[in-house]
């Protein structure tokens, strides 16, 4: 019979599990380290575990591994708290000890499989792209040849006879013979269905990344019209991209020139849309001049996105948009959820220096 662990042990399981978090936080601190030694080293290799272990899987491990640490977490929690009513209060100890160091172990692992992506150097300053000398009549420029590119391809295509599935093959393959970012790792480059279904509206969610399996997941309930953009961004997660901005960035530059419409379409679809978010917040008179640019089409487009997302907000989706926000906060993306919004500047700095 297992004797249970002293206090004495985890003390020294909390303590270790603070000087590796320490070590990382010097480790991130030098985007150099991170871009060589993680993300460009360690996590291309790592990556095969998981790929081994749970891609050849035809469902998502990662939301029961998801589901098992907020139970175990929960569950140890609770008991702590009930012994404490219970005045056991070296048993209670004891289990509030375990909780930590549970939590402590979770969250150095979150880092050390994926997260250490969040630190590594910039994409702009990868491909040298100047987003920081963009002017206003750059991007009206950008803004109006994407809106014309959007309405002229969304006459080409019938959305809603569109195959998600062979969008998800075609993406992969797409993904894998990029040669436009070498700073991706392919490693692993496979898109999953959530096992949570529907419930992934509710949560306001179009896709998301695990760190723990390595999947890349895709709301397979949400409109057609940026279904194959939101794959290109999930996948460029689990290709070892962390910020939000350059996964889409990433999405607009791969497919916007496939020879398949819908991709393209969706590509300028997004980007006019951003575009358009971002000029809203700098002169609300020219954002409703250049918003009736948009064809009546891809304006019903926009409706149906705004009213799927519609029907599944409310108290979860606030909840759930609350958290991430300050999950990208704290993860060195400090504009929080209006990160995904600062993909407008690398668009227009990479169109600039792909004209001149």
């Amino acid at each position: 019979m297992a004797r249970p662990k002293s206090n004495k042990q985890y003390y020294k399981w909390i303590g270790i599990c603070i000087l590796l978090i320490l070590a990382l936080q010097i480790f991130q601190s030098n985007s150099s380290w991170v871009e060589t030694a993680y993300s460009r080293g360690f996590y291309p290799i790592y990556a095969y575990i998981p790929k081994l272990l749970f891609g050849w899987l035809p469902f998502s491990i990662g939301d029961l591994i998801y589901a098992f640490i907020f139970i175990l977490l929960a569950w140890t929690l609770i008991k702590a708290i009930v012994l404490l009513f219970k005045k056991q209060y070296a048993q209670s100890g004891k289990r509030f000890l375990r909780f930590i160091g549970l939590l402590l172990t979770f969250y150095i692992f979150f880092y050390a499989a994926w997260a250490l992506n969040y630190y590594r150097i910039p994409i702009s300053k990868q491909l040298d792209i100047k987003v920081d000398t963009i002017k206003l009549e750059d991007h009206l420029s950008v803004l109006e040849a994407h809106i014309a590119k959007a309405n002229g391809l969304r006459e080409q295509i019938n959305i809603t006879d569109q195959d998600r599935e062979k969008a998800d093959g075609q993406i992969q393959e797409l993904m894998l013979t990029d040669q436009t970012f070498p700073m991706l790792s392919k490693s692993q480059v496979k898109i999953k269905t959530p096992l949570i279904g529907p419930m992934a509206s509710y949560f306001g969610v179009s896709g998301y990344f695990n760190p723990f399996s390595n999947e890349a997941h895709v709301n397979a309930e949400m409109p057609k019209t940026s279904y194959p953009f939101t794959v290109a961004h999930e996948l460029s997660h689990q290709m070892g991209i962390g910020f939000e901005d350059e996964c889409n960035f990433i999405a607009f530059v791969k497919l916007k020139d496939h020879a398949d419409p819908w991709y393209q379409y969706a590509a300028y679809y997004e980007s006019v849309t951003y575009l358009l978010r971002t000029l809203y917040l700098v002169d609300k008179v020219k954002f409703e001049t250049y918003k009736e640019q948009l064809s009546p089409l891809v304006k019903a487009d926009i409706k149906e996105d705004q009213d799927y997302w519609l029907r599944y907000s409310g108290w979860i989706s606030d909840i759930s948009g609350l958290f991430y926000n300050q999950y990208l906060k704290h993860n060195n993306q400090i504009e929080g959820m209006a990160r995904y919004g600062m993909v407008s500047r690398l668009i227009i700095a990479w169109e600039i220096k792909k004209a001149n």
